[in-house]
């Protein structure tokens, strides 16, 4: 998978529901209005349900997500409308969540799910309440210190929040102070290159994190909008949970090590086959002997070659990861004749492919860091005598070993 196509398909979905939102903000009649009295609560109702799904899966970062979010709402729409934005104060707390939502949502990117009641959750929150308190510290400055001292922490904050380093165009259609705008405008574009290098397990979690940025940046812009506000930060709580089904059945149908679909995806597929199929049975020749000798990195690799070519395959068949060092194509459509010669051609390609090691070899390997991989096939069609496709994978794992006997690096059909 390219690494455009790879940022489309993760970023698809999640922008389409940002370009909804903007078209909606634009004019809010749009919107049926017997949605308009939810809208308030939409936020907390989404942000809720993502939150006890995310806890469900064990997904600690997509909870604190969705905190950031509803804790964000509730200081654009419910906080802040109370005072004027153009009260210093006001406006000092209010440039400080413009850097702390999208900073904090971006620095997720770099943990890993550890839970949330656990010490590394426990300070995680630790850190992000330590940052309301200083928020709200810097908010009510003027009633706890002595007027100097409010005023010199007000000024020096002041410089720091609204220090520009553009023209004053960049920023005098928004609230949001322009270095906010730049370190937003940073954190999607460092996400975006890395989406473009992860691995795609990760894809849902990072097209969730770009585009919530975009929804908490929009809702603190319609900061005197508090409808408009509410339903961005609707929006980017619906994303993190719409992500949270998609990587649950990732982990479900697909397989983590080669990104191909897994066993449950293959029997889920055979359940809507009709009467005319083909199913093959591949075999990596020689893995367990090329694992003692090689290590299993390298062996993981293998796996990872041989899918990529698999993934391949022309004639309109799909692989699956069996397990193991087995694969499995399916010809929906297809016959034993039909289907031989693109299993051929895979396997062709397989065999004349170089694989080179790579880093220092194992003493047993010394002087062979490129070597070939080969596999074996078997492929069977359904018949009267195999009528299910348990029953013709058994048959074209009869064949498979067929293919072993002969000597490997072949394609018995049955």
């Amino acid at each position: 998978m390219t690494a455009l196509f790879r940022i489309f398909i993760a970023l698809v979905v999640p922008v389409a529901l940002v370009i909804g939102a903007f078209f909606v903000a634009a004019k809010p009649a749009r919107l049926p209005s017997a949605l308009l009295p939810m809208l308030p609560a939409l936020p907390y109702i989404f942000s809720l349900t993502g939150i006890a799904l995310a806890w469900r899966f064990k997904r600690s970062r997509s909870v604190f997500l969705l905190l950031l979010l509803a804790a964000g709402c509730w200081i654009t729409t419910s906080f802040l409308p109370e005072a004027p934005v153009s009260a210093l104060n006001v406006k000092l707390g209010y440039a400080a969540t413009c850097f702390l939502l999208p900073l904090n949502i971006g620095v997720l990117e770099l943990l890993e799910d550890r839970g949330v009641l656990t010490g590394w959750g426990i300070l995680h929150f630790s850190a992000v309440l330590a940052q309301a308190v200083a928020v709200l510290l810097l908010m009510t400055a003027g009633t706890m210190l002595s007027p100097e001292s409010a005023h010199a922490v007000i000024d020096m904050a002041q410089r720091i929040v609204y220090f520009r380093l553009l023209p004053e165009w960049a920023d005098s259609w928004t609230y949001i102070p322009q270095m906010a705008l730049v370190l937003s405008g940073i954190m999607i574009l460092g996400l975006v290159i890395h989406l473009a290098v992860a691995p795609t397990a990760r894809d849902a979690m990072h097209g969730a994190l770009v585009t919530t940025i975009v929804c908490a940046m929009a809702g603190l812009h319609h900061v005197e909008q508090p409808d408009q506000a509410a339903l961005f930060f609707s929006v980017g709580a619906l994303i993190v949970t719409l992500t949270l089904f998609q990587e649950s059945y990732s982990m479900a149908f697909a397989d983590e090590l080669t990104g191909l679909p897994g066993r449950r995806a293959l029997m889920a597929d055979c359940k809507k086959l009709g009467r005319k199929y083909a199913i093959a049975m591949c075999d990596i020749d020689h893995f367990k002997k090329f694992n003692d000798t090689y290590g299993h990195d390298v062996g993981d690799d293998v796996l990872r070659m041989v899918a990529g070519h698999l993934s391949r395959v022309t004639g309109g068949g799909t692989a699956y990861r069996y397990g193991g060092e087995e694969f499995t194509v399916l010809f929906p459509k297809g016959t034993t004749i039909e289907a031989a010669p693109h299993l051929d051609a895979v396997r062709e390609t397989i065999a004349r492919a170089e694989f080179r090691i790579r880093g220092p070899l194992p003493k047993k390997a010394r002087g062979k860091s490129v070597v070939t991989v080969t596999i074996s096939i078997g492929v069977a069609e359904r018949t009267d005598e195999a009528t299910t496709p348990e029953e013709v994978i058994k048959v074209a794992d009869g064949l498979l070993y067929q293919a072993k006997k002969a000597g490997r690096n072949k394609v018995v059909a049955g």
